[in-house]
């Protein structure tokens, strides 16, 4: 009886083997995106949904736009390059990274190795909150939120060139690149997607004003016309309506109400009471929306919006000898100098006879030849 029962058993696991070997096999020779979808995963991001015309829409921006010039480089307006920054891949195979990206895309990814050994006390607390706020009013608010907590961080300058982890900026405060850092941490940790986070960085509109860097994020937001600024403090004139004057004259850390929510004392929802910072805009209307825009990036890579200033004079039709003078840049894009303003600024310049040959003008203006 034992060996009948031993050799019915091995037979129902032989049926069994035969049954599903062949699925198990079929499985693993999926495709790549057939096996995501089965395992409830996807990896797209915005740029997989990106229509055409919506492209289209964003290099009409660019095209129709002003390009400002500074120290032999110019660059569009935030507001212009709008939500072509998440239509656009972050990374280029057929464009070599500028150094400047190359060393922030660097810098990002050395505070999140930091940020993932060390956090801030009471960070798990925010992020949380952060979450159970997306998950009751929707991304805008949890958005809202994350940007209001981090710019109860009291502003410091004369920072290193690193990019402060959570835990070293909510120690010693920062400049406008930690605040920025900790809301991209803040918002990654509360589950949303990298994808939908990029960190700007934004030029001087003028020749030697090498300190007029400027670093924000922003956050596309499902549903949303366009994507959302999240500005920081500047350098502080005033205190915070929630600290006392003894607080207020702190140099470094946490103002005494994000102290509270991080310690449990206070819900974070209490920081919308009184913002310490400039609160999440759409890009149009930020405070930043005329900057020009440099170098857009997530620890995934970056984008370059700038170029190298025109320089060649172009040689002028007979017919148009009398229009004004038009300049070309190293990737033969034609320009005209924007002579609204004391300062250097250009648009793209486009011929009647270039616009019937191309059906997207300007369409060169995304393949932005970086050094």
């Amino acid at each position: 009886m034992p060996l009948a029962r031993l050799l019915l058993c091995f037979i129902q696991c032989s049926l069994a083997a035969a049954v599903l070997l062949p699925a198990v096999a079929g499985a693993t020779n999926l495709p790549a995106a057939t096996q995501r979808f089965v395992s409830g995963t996807s990896d797209a991001g915005p740029s997989d949904s990106a229509t055409p015309h919506a492209l289209k829409a964003g290099i009409e921006r660019l095209r129709t736009g002003t390009w400002w010039e500074a120290n032999r480089k110019i660059r569009p307006e935030l507001a212009q390059v709008g939500d072509l920054m998440f239509l656009l891949p972050l990374a280029d195979k057929q464009l070599e990274p500028s150094s400047d990206a190359i060393g922030r895309v660097q810098r990002l990814r050395e505070a999140l190795r930091s940020h993932l050994t060390r956090a801030p006390a009471g960070w798990g607390r925010l992020v949380a909150q952060v979450r159970a706020e997306r998950a009751k009013a929707g991304d805008a608010s949890a958005v809202l939120l994350a940007d209001a907590l981090v710019n109860e961080v009291r502003y410091r300058d004369g920072t290193d060139g690193s990019y402060y982890a959570p835990a070293r900026f909510f120690a010693e405060s920062g400049v406008c690149k930690d605040f920025a850092v900790a809301k991209y941490l803040l918002l990654r940790d509360a589950g949303f997607d990298i994808g939908r986070l990029r960190l700007v960085s934004l030029a001087p509109r003028y020749n030697n004003t090498p300190d007029d860097w400027h670093v924000i994020l922003v956050v596309q937001i499902d549903g949303a016309s366009e994507p959302l600024a999240l500005d920081s403090p500047s350098a502080p004139n005033a205190k915070r309506a929630s600290e006392t004057a003894n607080e207020a004259s702190a140099s470094s850390g946490p103002s005494a109400l994000l102290g509270a929510i991080l310690a449990g004392r206070e819900p974070a929802g209490a920081v919308l009471r009184a913002p310490a910072g400039p609160l999440t805009a759409p890009l149009s209307r930020s405070g930043q929306a005329r900057r020009p825009l440099a170098t857009v990036f997530n620890e995934q890579g970056s984008r370059s919006f700038e170029r190298a200033a025109p320089g060649a004079l172009r040689r002028a039709s007979a017919a148009g000898r009398s229009a004004n003078a038009m300049y070309v840049d190293e990737m033969g894009e034609s320009w005209k100098v924007d002579g609204s303003a004391t300062f250097p600024k250009w648009r793209v310049a486009v011929d009647q006879a270039d616009a019937r040959a191309k059906p997207v003008p300007a369409a060169g203006l995304i393949r932005v030849a970086t050094r």
